[in-house]
């Protein structure tokens, strides 16, 4: 979507009337319509097209003229995946503008090289050329251009995830369209805050944005457009578990991506297909449709959907147990991720060299013009020769001391700084270390004042009932009827006293679970899939509810704790069924094992309720409980902290998954430690 706006008022802008021009206005449209209907057989048609015509009228374009050559050039190697050329031609164009006071030149310079950046998914050297175009548009005195580029800056926020940011200028984009009575650009702006709004969880929302972009677009004969309505809508019902429609937009957005030759457009939506077709296990379907994108993801170069092809086709190999295949699958994705991190290299090198060289040559070209200027001026004032030297000395020497006294101030200046930042930071230290301090004892205290409290009460009530026994005892008035019910309520009170004080043991119990020197079982030997397949089913078997688990992955050799790890598993168990499973009819917990390099990697995933994105780094801290008062402390989650940091010498996170909750667990495949 953002490729096509850039290019319509890329056109528009070659399209204004050139300055310094030697060829005239109508010849160089007409040149320039050659490119087009040769660009619109191919991408490399329109390139060879440009170089003849370069060859061609070398002595009659005008240097304007040839820029904008160039620059329709760079636009075609970025659509023909050529990126380090494209940067290399952008170089040449922008070294020839150097000279060139017209509005647009350089605007064009930044538009095309953030383009070309944020397709090598550079996204942050991308967002800084976008500024700099967002810096020029105004000189254009042309609001589109601003509007534009307004919406080209939140495509390349959304993809770094400042879903904010990105809203912000999105929604400048879609003002504006209303304004203009711009009818495609309305239909393009509630498109892009539909995305960012399925990406914040507002589903309701994005499917509202969505289903007014398709209407705008189906108004107005917008066909092409409509395909990026229905492919979002698809991507809306699926979240919002809606299966068949989901199923139905996301096929009509292939359907008529592939009536209009756009295959690649396909991939991601075939994506999105192959995900719904897994959740349903309908998995020949998905291989079906993983298998096309990875043929079309080859074809035409598109390595981010080839990436994310190539690793649900393993997983589904691995999932049917043909692991030789998916070895073979991984193996490919490797190779993949290989090309396109070295891919990324080679365009950011290329985008580093092409800007050194650029800025070098610029040097040069300011350099041969002072130095012209000196000449000039020495031929003009030679009898002034000496007085120049002799005060260019003086102001040399000035200068220097003047610097110097500034970088030594300077210096003592910064010196004081680090200093102050120094003891501001051992405050901080100290004040963190006391505010843990605080929410540990307060924690503690709130857990305890209720049970401690009952003990209290009944001791006391027990002590004032003794009292009244003595006195009737002394005063020889005691019945039978007192005596009995005394022991009643003393067995009562007794048995209240009893079982509070076991609670305040038990959460003592806990408490001391928090701490990092937590006692270590024996370290031992032993094969890490092989253990929790022993021991996950009378793990279940201890609860009342029924849970069907999965596990799978490599049959890794570890040298660890086994009870401490068995005691994490059960614990991510117990807080599944606790908090997750509360009211899902089928629950499923899915533990897979993997390894990287020397770490070997858990992942448990259940199919709960989930955790709140904005919760993940919280569940770890004590006494954070979302259930509070039901009977628990909120320590599980910090106890398996402490297990796995502390004990095991790993890692653990838990991190964003379309469905339930999802823990990472890292650890050594053989710990360090003395006793192993």
């Amino acid at each position: 979507m953002k490729k096509c706006g850039l290019l319509i008022l890329f056109v528009a802008l070659l399209t204004q009337s050139s300055v310094f021009a030697k060829l005239p206005d109508d010849t160089f449209t007409q040149l320039r319509a050659q490119v087009t209907a040769a660009g619109q057989t191919s991408p490399s048609a329109g390139i060879a097209k440009i170089d003849e015509l370069l060859v061609l009228h070398k002595d009659t374009l005008a240097k304007a003229q040839t820029i904008r050559l160039l620059y329709i050039k760079s636009w075609y190697q970025i659509n023909s995946d050529f990126i380090e050329q494209a940067m290399n031609t952008l170089a040449e164009a922008r070294l020839m503008a150097a000279d060139i006071d017209e509005p647009g030149i350089l605007y064009s310079y930044y538009s095309i090289s953030a383009s070309a950046l944020s397709n090598a998914e550079l996204y942050e050297l991308a967002l800084e050329n976008n500024l700099k175009a967002y810096q020029e548009a105004p000189l254009l005195n042309r609001s589109e251009f601003i509007s534009q580029t307004e919406n080209n800056i939140g495509h390349i926020y959304l993809k770094l995830g400042l879903l904010d940011e990105a809203e912000h200028y999105f929604q400048r984009f879609y003002d504006f369209a209303l304004a203009q009575d711009l009818i495609p650009q309305q239909g393009t702006g509630l498109n892009n805050l539909g995305e960012v709004a399925l990406l914040k969880g507002e589903i309701d929302k994005a499917h509202t944005f969505h289903q007014q972009a398709l209407a705008i677009r189906q108004a107005n004969g917008l066909a092409y457009h409509e395909a990026w309505s229905q492919f979002n809508l698809g991507r809306v019902y699926a979240a919002k578990q809606e299966v068949d429609l989901a199923e139905h937009y996301l096929q009509q957005a292939i359907e008529s991506w592939e009536d209009k030759h756009a295959a690649s457009k396909t991939l991601q939506a075939k994506l999105e297909l192959a995900k719904i077709y897994s959740n349903e296990q309908r998995y020949d379907e998905a291989m079906r449709l993983l298998e096309d994108v990875i043929t079309l993801g080859h074809e035409h170069r598109q390595l981010t959907s080839l990436l994310t092809a190539l690793k649900m086709h393993s997983e589904h190999l691995k999932q049917k147990g043909d692991l030789k295949a998916a070895l073979a699958a991984q193996e490919q994705y490797n190779q993949v991720s290989d090309q396109f991190v070295k891919k990324q290299a080679a365009v950011g090198l290329a985008y580093m060299v092409s800007q050194t060289e650029l800025q070098t040559k610029e040097m040069e070209l300011k350099q041969l013009e002072q130095t012209h200027q000196v000449t000039v001026a020495m031929a003009e004032a030679d009898r002034q020769l000496g007085w120049f030297i002799l005060s260019s000395a003086v102001l040399i020497i000035v200068i220097t001391w003047y610097f110097m006294y500034r970088l030594n101030n300077k210096k003592r200046q910064l010196q004081t700084l680090l200093t102050q930042l120094e003891r501001t930071q051992e405050k901080l230290v100290e004040s963190e270390k006391m505010r843990a301090m605080t929410t540990l004892v307060s924690g503690m205290a709130h857990q305890l004042n209720t049970p401690l409290g009952l003990v209290i009460t009944a001791d006391s009530t027990l002590q004032s009932l003794v009292e009244k026994l003595a006195d009737s005892f002394s005063d020889k008035t005691l019945t039978q009827k007192q005596l009995a019910h005394f022991i009643n309520e003393s067995t009562e009170l007794l048995a209240l006293s009893q079982k509070n004080s076991e609670k305040a043991a038990n959460m003592v119990q806990r408490f001391k679970m928090m701490s990092a020197k937590l006692h270590m079982s024996e370290c031992s030997t032993f094969l890490l899939l092989s253990f929790l397949k022993e021991n996950i089913h009378r793990l279940a078997e201890s609860h009342d509810q029924t849970i069907s688990f999965n596990l799978s992955g490599e049959d890794i050799q570890v040298t660890n704790y086994a009870p401490v790890l068995l005691k994490v598993i059960t614990q991510l168990i117990e807080n599944s069924i606790k908090h997750g499973f509360v009211q899902t009819p089928d629950p499923q917990v899915d533990i897979t094992i993997s390894r990287d390099c020397d770490e070997v990697i858990i992942h448990y995933k259940d199919n709960g309720s989930g955790i709140p994105v904005d919760k993940h780094k919280q569940v770890f801290n004590p006494f954070y409980t979302t259930r509070l008062g039901e009977g628990n402390l909120g320590l599980g989650l910090n106890i398996i902290y402490n297990s796995v940091v502390h004990i095991m010498n790993g890692q653990v996170e838990c991190v964003e998954d379309a469905q339930g909750a999802h823990f990472v667990i890292r650890f050594p495949q053989r710990v360090l430690n003395s006793e192993c």
